[in-house]
């Protein structure tokens, strides 16, 4: 009896499939397509390290600057619709025309990379706060002027930007006068209705002073974030009166304010060589610093002394300002 054999033996000639081999790896193939991937990734990582650290900062920076140039022209906006609202109404019977003006609390981001960078809208009520406040004194001959009679106003509309990329910066409108603040200074952009004449010839001079001072009434509002916000403001009063004094008596100017600096600047620069003028001689300014250790409690006393003065127009003005959504 013949056993089958436990394994069959192929010859050469089977006609049997044999098992094929897989294909080996090419081992420099696959070191080149490695260090393909990896280079690729370098050039993209590279050129993506550049436009995070070279471009973006740039785009928004003056993303950054732009928004602040139209913060500023919307405040100057609000001050110079309010001017023209106060000079319409000192002897006009029609209704002041209300003014409505939007600002934008934050720039433009990039799509992203960067978020915009959010503002911070505050609106300090007149008597709200002990600044800012803004006093006038002056001894005419039959009715004084004063803070008690008055002689008083407060208030101020505040959007601060905490830049990131940019300066940081302040944009104020209190008194009827815009100013911007930052970190190297501030000054007044857009000054209040202010003047001063000298209608003498010879001898002794006789001023003529013109001012207008704004009271800012409503709600005490902090707003904080991104868009944009209506800001409305109503003139509820407008009055000038005269003041004349036949000896010449000298007209004091006192504010309560942040921005002290600022406005000791304008009135140097406004006075100064204006109605034969110079400081200490025909005006003088006297700043002092209220220093905190929390730098932002600080603020400063300016004394504002012009002497010889006759006649004072003064116009006091009352405006309800309020700040809400847009509507859109």
């Amino acid at each position: 009896m013949n056993l089958s054999p436990q394994h069959v033996s192929y010859c050469a000639h089977s006609t049997v499939n044999r098992i094929r081999r897989s294909p080996r790896w090419d081992d420099e193939e696959g070191v080149a397509a490695t260090i393909g991937t990896i280079m690729s990734l370098l050039v993209f990582l590279t050129a993506f390290g550049m436009f995070t650290n070279q471009f973006v900062p740039v785009w928004m920076s003056d993303n950054e600057s732009t928004h602040m140039s139209e913060v500023i022209q919307q405040f100057t906006t609000i001050k110079s619709s309010i001017d023209i609202a106060i000079s319409n109404s000192a002897n006009s019977r029609i209704a002041p025309t209300p003014v409505f003006v939007p600002i934008t609390l934050s720039s433009a981001s990039i799509p992203v990379f960067a978020a915009a960078t959010a503002g911070i809208l505050q609106f300090l009520p007149d008597g709200v706060n002990a600044r800012p406040t803004f006093n006038v004194d002056y001894a005419g001959d039959s009715n004084p002027l004063g803070p008690t009679n008055d002689g008083k106003t407060g208030g101020s509309l505040e959007l601060w930007c905490p830049n990131r990329y940019f300066v940081e910066q302040r944009i104020v409108y209190e008194n009827g006068a815009v100013i911007l603040n930052q970190t190297d200074g501030e000054f007044v952009i857009a000054g209040p209705q202010f003047l001063v004449k000298n209608l003498g010839t010879t001898g002794t001079p006789s001023r003529v002073l013109q001012i207008t001072q704004v009271s800012l009434q409503g709600s005490n509002v902090t707003i904080g974030g991104t868009g944009s916000k209506g800001v409305s403001a109503k003139l509820q009063f407008a009055d000038t009166k005269t003041y004349q004094s036949s000896t010449g008596s000298s007209f004091n100017i006192t504010f309560i304010s942040n921005h002290g600096k600022a406005w000791e600047r304008f009135f140097n620069s406004t006075l100064n060589g204006t109605a034969g003028m110079t400081y200490g001689n025909g005006y003088t300014i006297h700043a002092v610093l209220h220093s905190f250790p929390d730098k932002t409690l600080n603020y400063y006393t300016i004394t504002v002394t012009i002497s010889n003065v006759m006649t004072v127009d003064y116009t006091r003005a009352t405006v309800a300002l309020t700040i809400g959504e847009l509507g859109l």
